[in-house]
């Protein structure tokens, strides 16, 4: 295919040495749907082919963005390797492939020995795959892109040029594995330099890559190559999809294979999807789990139900990480490695990189388990990662704060109650934790000594407790035994006016005749000075409490409150419906 730039001739005339330079043909975009009949040929030819397990290890970016460290997962030596680095480095297979000052570069995974070295000017690299003897890797240059398969000697033994945008590539029994467009990939015979066969997937795929002793292609969803990609073309592909859940930053699972991933984190590497494809008939999720890390939080879910299954905190921001045989893999930006247990999120080992790192990127490929730490239960993971109060992290714990909600754990709605009277919490949480409160039904005791605290700035108490929604909850579990507590807190100035609506309507329930003084002062008080809706619902609520179970005395409060010229209109007109209301189902005799 005919070059567009003089300038990628140049730079192309820096990478070519005794490398096959390829039919002109390639990446067509006239090609015609063949019904599988080249893939057919090709899957043929490769017979029971498979890739190796790659290594595990962990990567990161350190320094000025001038070397790479890396650590062994299973154990090991950690090393590292000077050299200016422009992309996010690639692992593949055994290797890792970097490019930075116009060089492309290749280490040994787990010991960081030096392999090999071209010089590719202003090219940069989209990603690679390795299979133990050769390496191909995608370059992206201003007017196309570049393919090049290059030998353990660093020997370029095969040399594609084309003007199309090319993904992140794979390598399997000598083709070349090239997604492009979005939808094709194309599989290079790198012997002849001819394309093989094609697959035309009905998903976006822009990487190409082996995991779990399978070829995978995709970006979302995750297309495997077996005998069914024959007819990918007709939706009947080996084909697994992340189910749909809500999620914060909407994360992704792969970047686009042609985007430049810089060598520093970005927000998006920090809030990320990860997963892992069992190689089984059928497809699935390794461990029946699916991740997400937001920030200095990783979370794991179930692939069936998309329920939370466990959530990890973390003290630093998280940078990288990867879906391992029945594990998952983080880095953080201090250089920390964990490996964490898929079933529970229990810590199986922690390593490190030695030092703060400006990205990271990880492979467990083969990885053994380790027995994990026993982590806490669910609602105390939660618990744990809502009390951090960065910023930064409220859209995850808007999250976190209605899946533990869900839970009927009593000692949730302690910490619901810390939530919302915390005011360092941040004002979004404090309301959703007030909303989660009403509906609970369960910890009434913590409810109980929540309403015993008052506002108290010599005692630290900051913040009154949230009255209205425990008031709700209590008067639904029928606990009589807050009354006394909610009578008190109708005439703290502190509580909001919406706190004070909702005990005086908790009280019509709950209360006897002990609260009886307390609401009298109460509607004495506000029947003339009502200033808002609530406070005017609360003083109508507080008198239905007395003619409910007020006797003598507070009927006539009652009814001295509506012959009081002084009471507002708003309360005389609600509790003139109320009284006439209570003497219809109460008739005198």
């Amino acid at each position: 295919m005919k070059l567009r730039s003089i300038a990628m001739v140049a730079t192309l005339a820096l990478v070519a040495c005794g490398g096959g330079q390829t039919h002109p043909n390639l990446f067509a975009t006239d090609w015609e749907d063949d019904g599988g009949k080249s893939i057919s040929a090709v899957l043929a030819k490769m017979g029971p082919a498979m890739p190796e397990p790659g290594a595990d290890v962990a990567v990161g970016v350190a320094g000025n963005s001038d070397k790479l460290v890396g650590v062994p997962l299973a154990g090991g030596s950690a090393w590292t390797f000077a050299h200016a680095i422009d992309v996010r480095p690639t692992i593949a297979g055994k290797i890792v492939v970097a490019e930075g000052g116009g060089e492309l570069f290749a280490l040994d995974a787990l010991s960081g020995r030096k392999l090999w070295a071209r010089q590719v000017g202003p090219m940069t690299m989209r990603g690679a795959g390795d299979d133990g003897k050769t390496t191909v890797v995608t370059l992206g240059a201003a007017s196309g892109s570049v393919l090049l398969a290059i030998d353990r000697e660093g020997n370029v033994a095969r040399q594609v040029e084309t003007d199309k945008s090319l993904g992140v590539p794979a390598i399997l029994a000598g083709y070349a594995f090239v997604p492009w467009s979005n939808q094709y990939v194309s599989v290079l015979d790198l012997q002849s330099g001819e394309e093989a066969g094609r697959v035309l997937v009905r998903g976006k795929v822009s990487h190409a890559f082996t995991e779990n002793r399978a070829l995978f292609f995709g970006e979302q969803d995750l297309f495997r190559w077996d005998a069914k990609i024959r007819d990918a073309s007709r939706n009947q592909a080996t084909h697994i999809a992340l189910p749909q859940r809500e999620l914060p930053g909407t994360p992704s699972l792969m970047a686009p294979g042609d985007d430049k991933l810089g060598p520093v984190a970005l927000a998006l590497d920090k809030t990320r999807m990860y997963a892992r494809a069992t190689n089984g008939d059928p497809i699935a999720f390794d461990s029946n789990r699916f991740y997400g890390t937001y920030f200095r939080l990783a979370m794991a879910f179930d692939a069936q139900s998309t329920k939370l299954a466990w959530v990890y905190s973390n003290k630093v921001d998280l940078v990288g990480g990867t879906a391992g045989p029945g594990s998952f893999v983080l880095c953080d930006e201090e250089g920390k490695v964990v490996v964490l247990d898929a079933a529970t999120g229990g810590v199986e080992r922690e390593l490190s990189l030695g030092g703060p790192i400006k990205s990271c990127v990880a492979q467990a490929d083969a990885l053994a388990p380790s027995p994990p730490q026993p982590p806490p239960p669910l609602a105390q993971q939660i618990t744990d990662a809502l009390t951090n109060r960065d910023s930064e992290m409220v859209s995850g714990q808007r999250l976190l704060l209605r899946e533990i909600a869900t839970l009927q754990d009593e000692p949730v709605t302690k910490t619901l109650i810390d939530l919302a009277s915390n005011p360092l919490t941040a004002p979004i949480l404090i309301s959703d934790a007030r909303v989660a409160l009403a509906a609970r039904r369960s910890g009434g005791k913590y409810m109980l000594d929540a309403l015993a605290k008052h506002y108290d700035f010599l005692h630290d108490v900051l913040l009154t407790p949230p009255v209205g929604p425990i008031a709700q909850a209590l008067a639904a579990m029928k606990d009589k035994s807050a009354a006394p507590l909610l009578a008190a807190h109708l005439l703290d100035p502190a509580d909001t006016d919406d706190d004070v609506k909702q005990a005086a309507a908790a009280l019509v329930d709950l209360g006897d005749a002990t609260e009886v003084p307390a609401l009298k002062q109460f509607v004495t008080l506000y029947r003339a000075s009502a200033d808002s809706e609530q406070v005017a619902s609360a003083v109508v609520s507080a008198g239905q409490a007395l003619l409910a179970y007020g006797g003598p005395e507070g009927r006539k409060i009652v009814d001295a409150t509506l012959a009081d010229p002084m009471t507002i209109e708003m309360v005389k007109t609600r509790l003139d419906a109320v009284r006439q209301q209570f003497d219809a189902q109460h008739p005198k005799k």
